[in-house]
């Protein structure tokens, strides 16, 4: 262990997470330190995962999400979750009561995919409000729309992935402002400076960027000289030259290891591979380790494109997985990487004096996950960066991941793994509640490919798309 380590060790001992309104809270399982205690009582070797696998779609919160989802305990809801409250009015102006509320209101069918809305530095934390989170109205210059959410009718397939898996509701994203400190952050554990604030729109902005990156140690820097297999699954990078030129690859806000130039060298290019690479990668039986899958800009969920290709295209890659060997050793982890706008109730905490975003919604899909669960334990996006970083022994990174709380609660190690349970891919045909049950037809047995691509219904122009020729979100306004 080098002595870096060992100081962050040292220091996590004593270190605290301040609450929204300033009170201490531990950066660590909140009720008998059970999640930290499994990390001991299972150890890595136990939990029968071998492969990570973390999909990050784009701007929403939980309250967008399943802020209806099993508000009280039910036939089909064991435990609830912390939605909209009942009653909820948020001020349109909190200096001015007589302009009156905004009550958060569901979408209907038309509304699949919305415009977007502010989500930067500034835009969130007016929206924020020091913890009182009734600025959205103001931030979002866009009405009453922040308020608009999702539920069983027009988000059945998260909503039964959620039934039949693991959710969590106290789930924070790193950053409050937009994509790309975010992405740092879950392969990091921080981000540089300039990308908190700076679309990077200017040459000096994209100078400072590139330096800064350059100096950001990352998650591949722990990976390189082991036998732990990663890839980046979202587009192969082109030559430095090309990437670092204006409008060049090396500044795309959802694939941040781009912007370092030793990506471009030999013991890091190869990892960088196309989005489509994960189709042949689980057919083939080759699926690495670790895997980060960047959905393509048509299927990412962000504003200003339907939701339900999205929901279509994670579908996909679920049942790709539940249906190939590797199902039995595997962990997904599907998360929204900022707020995009929408309106959340819970403020967030934060975590070595630096704020944290609202909260991600987070599916949590194993053989090991508990069924039809709802985790409250806090948890952010460096829980999950701590969490490759144990399961595989690379150590850490920053004192962010290196004291967070592993995501544990997800799951039950002990549990004989669950067969597959395969989801519908056509939005309107995922019927909420699934009927639950553990001897679902899977297609472990079907050959590949292509029988088993096409029966799981996966879509070619959501994962065969060439490389982006700008870094994406410029145009989307993210």
């Amino acid at each position: 262990m080098s002595a870096r380590v060992a100081l962050i060790g040292a220091v996590a001992l004593v270190l605290m997470v301040l609450g929204p309104g300033g009170v201490p809270v531990s950066h660590a399982p909140a009720a008998g330190a059970t999640a930290a205690s499994a990390m001991l009582v299972w150890g890595p070797s136990s939990t029968h995962i071998q492969h990570v696998i973390t999909v990050v779609m784009e701007n929403h919160v939980y309250d967008n999400y399943f802020g209806d989802y099993c508000l009280v305990v039910g036939p089909y809801c064991p435990n609830s979750g912390n939605g909209l409250p009942s009653g909820l009015c948020v001020p349109n102006d909190p200096l001015n009561p007589i302009l009156g509320c905004t009550r958060p209101y569901n979408f209907s069918q038309t509304q699949l995919a919305t415009p977007d809305m502010p989500h930067d530095w500034a835009s969130g934390r007016l929206a924020w409000d020091n913890g009182a989170m009734d600025g959205f109205f103001q931030a979002s210059a866009k009405g009453v729309l922040p308020f608009g959410h999702y539920n069983a009718t027009t988000l059945g397939i998260y909503w039964e992935m959620a039934q039949q898996f693991a959710i969590g509701d106290n789930f924070f994203a790193a950053n409050l402002s937009y994509s790309l400190p975010n992405h740092w952050s879950l392969i990091a554990g921080q981000a540089p400076n300039i990308s908190e604030q700076s679309y990077l729109r200017t040459n000096a902005e994209r100078t400072t960027y590139l330096n800064e990156s350059n100096q950001t140690t990352t998650i591949q820097d722990l990976l390189n000289g082991t036998n732990v297999s990663w890839k980046y699954y979202d587009f192969r990078l082109p030559s430095r030259a090309v990437a670092i030129q204006s409008g060049g690859l090396a500044y795309d806000y959802w694939n941040p290891m781009a912007a370092r130039a030793e990506s471009y060298t030999t013991p890091y290019a190869s990892h960088f591979v196309s989005r489509s690479a994960f189709l042949s990668d689980v057919v083939n039986g080759s699926l690495p380790a670790l895997s980060w899958v960047i959905p393509s800009e048509n299927v990412s969920e962000h504003p200003g494109y339907n939701i339900t290709w999205g929901e279509s295209w994670v579908a996909q890659l679920v049942d790709l997985v539940e249906g190939s060997p590797a199902w039995n050793s595997t962990a997904i982890f599907v998360i929204w990487d900022d707020y995009g706008g929408w309106y959340d109730h819970v403020a967030p905490p934060r975590v070595l004096s630096g704020l944290l975003s609202f909260r991600s919604p987070v599916i949590v899909i194993s053989p090991y996950a508990k069924q039809n669960y709802i985790s409250h334990q806090f948890l952010d996006f460096f829980s999950l960066l701590r969490y490759d970083e144990w399961q595989f022994g690379l150590g850490c990174l920053t004192m962010l991941d290196c004291t967070a709380t592993p995501p544990f609660d997800f799951f039950d190690f002990n549990q004989t793994a669950r067969s597959p349970v395969l989801f519908p891919t056509v939005w309107d045909q995922a019927p909420y509640p699934m009927v639950l049950s553990p001897t679902l037809p899977t297609i472990r047995d079907a050959p590949y490919p292509p029988p088993c691509v096409a029966c799981v219904g996966v879509v070619p122009q959501f994962w065969y798309q060439a490389a982006p020729s700008a870094p994406r979100s410029h145009a989307l306004g993210d």
